[in-house]
């Protein structure tokens, strides 16, 4: 029995091959990277299949002949001559422009056969670009790569419309097939060759795409996890990021993972919204900035996120509260990427230090400093933002009757009918929070005017049914439309009856 193929676990993918059918039959002119199959144990005599009944031998492509000669008779790591693989590729023109996936002595391989036209010619030939693929890779992963294989089969048809593309590298692979070394002779005068091969090591380096073919067809692809995690990010599928997309809000911010930067064809909303982009903007703030309709803003954002080109981030505020991330990265890789950033100016050691325990951004980039030093701290948070080392947290609330010991109010006054009414149709957990938060406003109306408590109370039933520990501060103070000073005044003056902890926003973090 053969070897199995092992696969790098960094990456899903793991070699790519292009089989071209033209006008002298079909081949696979390259396959990157070439590597030798393994040594083959020594053959052992068979066993008569009568002395054992019932075992099943392991199945192989024995109706298949191999070619005599040329690109057929290279020798692959998957148990099979490039001849083999050429014809167990091969697709019916019925079956062509639709996704192929197919499963041989247990290698997965995908694609997106294409055909294609000699030019003054009628005859369909065809085209496919096959991505051998990690053993046990999602199926979203293998749709993803029949896409781009489909996104680079267009452009080469597209180029043979113009420039005959294809038909001469038809030609330098009939030529090249009657070589001792068909796959090098044949990548000495291919354009294709070179292109796939920068595009096998993009993908596994970076884990996206974004490219023209011969400096003529825009091409682009993510295979998402892997890019996230090339990036140091927590991997997100498609799903994950459709939900982060249906749970942000306009206070929302995000964080470039890395400098971003449209084509001179892109689209010029995206480059003006990049313009207006900082990590102290919320999504609200660019655009206004921007003049973008906040709609539109979504949808580039949710563009950036799938492309591993942002993380949703809250904008930098000198209130906000950071702590060490509970899933750091690790630190001897990231301690290399911070010296090549800050140099010894900082250390990563202590500038994980300065937020254990949590501390607010203000008092760690400290206005007394002089403008470099806050410059380099205020960089080190968006460094640290960035890999996801470091979390805001968050103040959550509960409404809770007050502890046994507790200091309730004796007011003077009974409370207001008007303020009673309110406060017993109101959403309040058990009746005696309800007499505690009566008691409370007829303390205020001792030295508060009645206009006033009443505004307090009204908006602190507004935001009762949000106080069960899944809204933050920042969440009740959007949708109610409040001022920040206003709600923590409420809070303050309702503390006997809340419960508040910190927590991150799993939203964005």
């Amino acid at each position: 029995m053969a070897t199995p193929v092992k696969f790098d676990s960094e990456c899903h993918l793991h070699a790519v091959m292009c089989f071209l059918a033209g006008q002298t039959g079909e081949k696979i002119v390259s396959i990157y990277p070439h590597r030798k199959p393994p040594p083959k144990a020594p053959p052992k005599e068979s066993t008569p299949a009568s002395s054992t009944p019932g075992v099943s031998m392991k199945p192989v492509l024995t109706s298949v002949k191999d070619p005599s000669v040329g690109f057929g008779l290279v020798e692959t790591e998957f148990d099979m001559s490039l001849g083999m693989l050429a014809q167990a590729v091969k697709t019916q023109e019925i079956g062509c422009n639709d996704g192929f996936d197919m499963k041989i002595n247990n290698q997965r391989f995908v694609g997106y056969p294409k055909t294609w036209k000699a030019r003054g010619g009628n005859t369909n030939y065809q085209i496919l670009i096959v991505f051998a693929l990690k053993q046990g890779c999602d199926q979203h992963t293998a749709a993803a790569y029949q896409t781009l294989s489909n996104k680079i089969a267009v452009s080469f048809v597209m180029l043979q419309n113009y420039f005959g593309f294809l038909e001469r590298e038809d030609k330098w692979a009939d030529m090249a097939d009657s070589a001792d070394d068909p796959l090098r002779e044949f990548s000495k005068t291919s354009f294709m060759v070179q292109t796939l091969i920068d595009m096998y090591d993009e993908v596994r380096k970076r884990g996206n795409i974004h490219k023209y073919q011969i400096n003529f067809v825009e091409l682009g692809f993510c295979d998402e996890a892997h890019a996230l995690s090339r990036l140091n990010v927590v991997p997100k599928g498609r799903q994950d990021i459709d939900e982060i997309v249906r749970k942000m809000k306009p206070y929302h911010g995000i964080l470039l993972l890395e400098d971003v930067w449209p084509t001179p064809d892109a689209n010029p909303i995206v480059a003006k919204l990049l313009s207006h982009c900082s990590p102290d903007r919320s999504i609200l703030d660019m655009s206004t900035a921007s003049g973008i309709p906040i709609f539109e803003v979504f949808m580039i954002i949710r563009h950036l996120l799938q492309w591993t080109r942002a993380i949703l981030i809250y904008p930098l505020c000198n209130t906000n509260i950071y702590t060490s991330a509970t899933s750091p990265q690790p630190l001897d890789k990231m301690a290399e990427k911070f010296a090549a950033q800050f140099g010894t100016t900082i250390h990563l050691a202590a500038g994980l230090s300065h937020f254990n325990p949590p501390k607010t951004l203000d008092t760690f980039i400290r206005p007394n400093l002089p403008l470099h030093e806050q410059g380099v701290r205020a960089k080190l948070v968006v460094a640290l933002l960035r890999h996801q080392m470091l979390m805001q947290l968050h103040q959550f609330y509960y409404i809770l009757k007050p502890y046994s010991n507790a200091v309730l109010p004796d007011p003077i006054e009974q409370c207001p009918e008007e303020f009673i009414k309110l406060i017993f149709d109101s959403q309040l957990p058990n009746d005696d929070v309800k007499r505690v938060v009566a008691d409370i406003c007829a303390e205020m109306l001792s030295h508060t005017a009645y206009g006033a408590v009443k505004r307090k109370l009204t908006l602190f039933m507004k935001c009762v049914p949000m106080m069960n520990g899944n809204h933050h501060l920042e969440d009740i103070k959007y949708k109610n439309n409040l001022d920040r000073a206003e709600i923590e005044s409420i809070f303050k003056s309702f503390e006997l009856v809340i419960a508040t902890f910190r927590r991150p926003d799993f939203v964005a973090e």
